[in-house]
């Protein structure tokens, strides 16, 4: 009888597939300069959720039950040029990196000053840069820099670069609020002898209330300030520098900082 040869393949057992499967996956995912899908999936969503601690005019802050302010124009600009919606999202100061490591939302503009602790926790687009300074009583002319602020009471925001600064002063009492406009109403009623705070937002405070308030000097140079994004969003990231750089080119930039603050942003 003639024997006939079999032309089936046999197959491969589970296991064997199993093995391959994960090898296969395992050098996709180590695969060299592969891409995050941060931007696709925000595109996808058609919308950027930003979270922001609404309580810091004129950067961010809640009017008639919208949040406005420089930060928010910027960012909805920001978002109109990835061709995406703003979805603006109101948290408390100290949990708001939190949140973003959560997925709770996308990104943080809320006037965060970029420092190494900080880049541990989130990637971050710097997009302007601040001064910290120091904010007394008009009638105090004691106090022009940080030497006149040892032995003296200051008052802060919880977790911000201003509560490092006062707490490096020696022979202080620092008090910390979780809201930083009650560190005005602190010095308002001499319970304080000064404020450290971001330069624009002091510089809101003395133009409301010159009576009040006075910018007596400068407690930390300029320094950056950033959108914080969840650590790996690479695509997302390159993005957003690239709508900032484009804004800065054509101008709008400037109009968003003069719409504010009443000068240019040089």
């Amino acid at each position: 009888m003639k024997r006939v040869r079999s032309t089936s393949r046999r197959l491969m057992s589970p296991f064997v597939i199993t093995i391959l499967l994960i090898a296969v996956l395992g050098l996709s995912a180590c695969k060299p300069g592969s891409e995050d899908d941060s931007l696709t999936r925000v595109k996808n969503n058609g919308k950027l959720v930003v979270a922001t601690d609404d309580t810091y005019p004129p950067l961010e802050w809640n009017q008639d039950g919208n949040i406005v302010g420089f930060d928010i124009d910027l960012m909805a600009e920001i978002c109109k040029r990835l061709g995406v919606e703003a979805g603006f999202e109101s948290s408390k100061w100290d949990g708001l990196l939190t949140g973003l490591a959560g997925k709770q939302y996308d990104a943080v503009i809320s006037t965060m000053n970029i420092t190494p602790e900080r880049q541990k926790q989130a990637d971050f687009v710097e997009y302007a840069r601040w001064a910290q300074v120091i904010v007394t009583a008009p009638s105090d002319t004691s106090i022009s820099n940080l030497d006149d602020l040892k032995g003296k009471h200051i008052a802060v925001q919880v977790a911000t670069t201003s509560e490092t600064i006062a707490k490096g002063i020696e022979d202080t009492e620092v008090s910390s609020f979780e809201s930083f406009d009650t560190t005005f109403m602190e010095l308002m009623n001499h319970r304080v002898d000064a404020v450290i705070i971001d330069e624009p937002v002091a510089m809101y405070y003395q133009a409301k209330d010159p009576d009040a308030f006075a910018i007596a000097g400068i407690a930390q140079e300029k320094e950056p300030v950033g959108i914080a994004l969840r650590k790996g969003s690479n695509s997302l990231k390159e993005a957003i520098e690239e709508a900032l750089e484009d804004m800065k080119a054509d101008g709008t930039y400037d109009e968003v900082f003069e719409r504010w603050f009443g000068t240019s942003s040089q």
